[in-house]
């Protein structure tokens, strides 16, 4: 949820960057930043970037997860594990040619 004291003008942030910067750090909000009353740009702390970053991949791995246990449930067993060798093995061949 945005508050309104987290809309900023682009001209206010630039002029208190460190008050605006304090601000994140403490409260670990997002600033909206405004540019000619709309909106052009989110700030986030780098606690609450690394955070997100972190859940974003998290998620990634859970979708990924849910669809190989959906996979093995409707009968697909994957890939035997001499043909995913061979194909491990021409992969770092190839790159080894490619440098």
């Amino acid at each position: 949820m945005i508050l309104e004291q987290d809309i900023v003008s682009l001209t206010d942030f630039a002029r208190k960057t460190r008050k605006h910067t304090a601000d994140l750090k403490r409260h670990g909000r997002p600033r909206v930043l405004t540019h000619n009353g709309r909106a052009s740009a989110v700030v986030l702390s780098v606690r609450v970037y690394e955070q997100l970053l972190h859940d974003a991949e998290e998620h990634r791995l859970d979708l990924r997860l849910r669809k190989a246990l959906n996979d093995y449930a409707g009968g697909q067993r994957g890939t035997a594990a001499t043909k995913a060798f061979q194909t491990i093995r021409a992969r770092a061949a190839k790159r080894r040619a490619e440098k």
